[in-house]
């Protein structure tokens, strides 16, 4: 799964954004981002209705449009193996697909029955890269407006991954950005992309337990430990 990221550096020129900011909740803050977590608003990257690549907020926690009301689980991950049958997610994977900046993610290592270690993964030079996520637009019955909901995709973990956890959340190559977005490409190109990163551009590194706490979120979550 993926449950923890971080978002450290804000440079979303890299993910094409040429439209103007589309922020549905609050003021947009580019604030260092250590310890991103679910149920929080975070940034993605879609396509509008003029094909403009824009960034928005969105709440980690899927919840789909048909559902009437609030649902006890809004799933902040998709499996890849199952997102195109799922009817949860298939509506949002053919029509709703976004880019999830982010430089890190975290994935938790058991040590013994009481104590797990945290590892943040990142790839080559430490540089950013997108996440594979799907969004919903869901108004709750009480709710004047609508909130849109993301969810990340996750796979099987690389070689780097593996040995800390069994799955990984799918990142995906720059060139394949377009088709990613692209509302009209058909499902099985965008299905295709599903697929675990390559080991030998990625890094593990053990780092502080202050990140399994949501409301520690700074420098101090990716301190490496010994």
């Amino acid at each position: 799964m993926c449950g923890r990221y971080t978002l450290r550096r804000y440079e979303f020129d890299l993910y094409g954004v040429s439209g103007q900011l589309s922020l549905p909740f609050e003021e947009f803050s580019e604030r260092p981002r250590f310890n991103v977590a679910p149920q929080q608003d975070v940034a993605v990257v879609r396509v509008n209705a003029k094909g403009e690549r824009v960034l928005g907020l969105v709440r980690w926690g899927l919840v789909p449009s048909w559902t009437k009301q609030t649902p006890k689980v809004q799933p902040i991950n998709a499996r890849a193996e199952t997102v195109t049958t799922s009817g949860m997610f298939r509506q949002a994977l053919a029509r709703r697909r976004c880019l999830v900046p982010a430089d890190g993610f975290y994935e938790w290592q058991v040590v013994s029955p009481k104590q797990k270690q945290p590892f943040l993964f990142t790839v080559k030079d430490d540089a950013p890269f997108a996440f594979a996520g799907i969004w919903e637009r869901w108004t709750a019955p009480d709710a004047e407006h609508p909130q849109d909901t993301m969810a990340i995709i996750t796979t099987q973990a690389n070689d780097v991954v593996q040995p800390v956890h069994a799955r990984m959340p799918v990142i995906l190559h720059p060139s394949d950005y377009a088709t990613w977005l692209d509302r009209d490409a058909p499902v099985d190109d965008a299905a295709a992309l599903l697929r675990p990163f390559p080991a030998g551009q990625m890094h593990a590194t053990a780092v502080s337990t202050r990140v399994n706490t949501p409301r520690n979120d700074d420098a101090g979550c990716v301190e490496p430990v010994g």
